[in-house]
């Protein structure tokens, strides 16, 4: 079995649960195992934080022109939302009420 894409080639990937597919650059091609189906790949979108594992048949070559796709903002790096959402935590935190107006 051999690979059909190699690393750094553009590809188009449509996440589950999403109607429009994506471009997708090839990062890795992970080690062939014994009773795999289909080859793995490491693919990375340059709207996203993170790497996906797909599917050899999950992805096409048939890219469209880079304009052609949706685009979406970056989403923020995880120490920023873990900043935020600690944040929000403290501000929401109940407070002990001051000794003048404690009801002990």
């Amino acid at each position: 079995m051999s690979f059909k894409f190699l690393v750094g080639q553009a590809v188009e990937y449509t996440p589950i649960g999403e109607k429009a597919a994506g471009l997708y650059k090839i990062t890795r091609q992970m080690p062939v195992e014994a009773r795999a189906i289909d080859l793995k790949y490491c693919i990375r979108s340059q709207s996203e934080a993170y790497e996906r594992n797909v599917l050899e048949c999950q992805l096409s070559s048939d890219v469209r022109p880079e304009c052609e796709y949706a685009t979406t903002k970056p989403r923020p790096h995880r120490a920023h939302t873990e900043l935020r959402n600690r944040k929000l935590r403290r501000r929401n935190s109940v407070r002990p009420l001051p000794k003048q107006l404690s009801l002990a």
